[in-house]
């Protein structure tokens, strides 16, 4: 999922926006209101409906909104603040708990994850074929850890999911689900490999750690209320915020899956629901020290160069629970991820812009639209006379 993103990414912020001739109100709300309509109206578009956060202080934009249905049924208008799954965006929220916990000194990423999982997922892993003391944490949270995806390493598990939703799962299962239909894929940190299986181990060494289990340990690390995310849980582990409006509907393909049993995708590798604001919220806070107490933390898990100075050559795209681009022809690097049900949400440090997008169903360009406004923006808000 995310490489198609980062591909769609890399050729927006790759183009120059001298080459679109677009033609912008003064005032932001009314060109983002603009391109959510254009999406949902365009008729080749199968999107039923799009909500969307750009937070920036220093472009001055601060804009939530939404355009068409919150299903495909199309019986509900869709609303900014209607939470929906966030699937594996859930992964950056998870290496933000991990680094949290080593600035305040409870683990190493460095470790090995033998160090801090159970000795039952331990033998399932060597049973598995793996040799888990070579694991460390960093290589599960960039991918490197060689482990078998158990979601979508093959078409197994969502088939097995499809014919079962109200399935109840449990971490082992998924642990011994990676066995049972996938081998290992390469030493670890030889090769890059996406894997759910890796962050549901980082999910258990939340849990292990703050013995508050993962929905109080996200919560208390990563400072939920304090950023005032009213809108974030870990959906069946703790409850559902009150008077928070129906939630998205989530499709698999033409699948009704909002139903589904969360435990599908809920131990580490997803499992939050939340809005875009509130994912926009969070993203600001990471950028600019309201979550991390040391400022060096940042940079680890960014892996910039100064602060990991092991580092040689080209860096990975994936960095610790977040792929990375930086457009061919300007100095603009964004930190994204996006997540099964089609939502995305990046970062430009450039512009302290936070960018979140959710699609009710299929996708759309409504995020190559909005880096085109936002780097418009950037270009042009000096001739503007008239406050936004």
């Amino acid at each position: 999922m995310i490489y198609r993103i980062l591909f769609i990414a890399l050729l927006v912020t790759g183009c120059k926006t001298s080459k679109i001739e677009e033609v912008y109100d003064i005032n932001p709300e009314v060109n983002f209101n603009r391109i959510l309509q254009e999406e949902v109206n365009t008729p080749q578009n199968e999107t039923a409906g799009i909500s969307l956060t750009v937070i920036s202080p220093e472009l001055g934009l601060d804009f939530s909104g939404a355009a068409g249905y919150d299903s495909k049924d199309k019986n509900t208008t869709l609303k900014a603040e209607q939470p929906f799954r966030i699937a594996s965006l859930t992964k950056t929220f998870v290496a933000s708990a991990i680094l949290r916990l080593q600035e305040q000194g409870l683990l190493d990423i460095n470790d090995p994850i033998t160090s801090y999982i159970s000795e039952k997922h331990i033998s399932i892993l060597e049973k598995g074929g793996y040799l888990p003391g070579t694991i460390t944490l960093k290589h599960c949270m960039m991918h490197t850890s060689g482990l078998y995806d158990y979601a979508e390493g093959g078409p197994d598990y969502i088939e097995m999911a499809s014919k079962s939703p109200k399935k109840r799962w449990t971490r082992t299962e998924q642990i011994q689900f990676a066995m049972d239909y996938g081998k290992p894929l390469a030493l670890a940190g030889k090769e890059h490999h996406y894997s759910d299986t890796g962050y549901i181990l980082l999910g258990e060494i939340i849990e292990n750690i703050t013995q508050k289990g993962l929905a109080e340990g996200l919560r208390t690390l990563l400072k939920f209320d304090a950023l005032e995310m009213n809108a974030t849980w870990l959906e069946s582990l703790e409850n559902r915020p009150v008077g928070l409006l129906p939630s998205v509907k989530r499709y698999l393909g033409n699948i009704d899956a909002s139903d589904w049993d969360n435990s599908v995708d809920l131990y580490g590798g997803g499992g939050l629901s939340s809005t875009t604001r509130d994912l926009c919220i969070f993203l600001q806070g990471l950028f600019n020290g309201s979550i991390y107490e040391n400022k060096n933390t940042l940079p680890v898990m960014l892996l910039q160069k100064d602060f990991i100075p092991k580092v040689k050559g080209e860096l990975p795209e994936y960095r610790l629970g977040f792929g990375n681009i930086r457009s061919k022809t300007s100095d603009v690097e964004a930190f994204l991820h996006a997540g099964f049900w089609e939502t995305i949400f990046m970062h430009f440090p450039k512009y302290n812009c936070s960018i979140a997008i959710n699609h009710t169903n299929g996708d759309s360009k409504t995020l190559q639209k909005v880096i085109n406004y936002v780097q418009w923006l950037d270009k042009n808000q000096k001739r503007n006379t008239q406050p936004y």
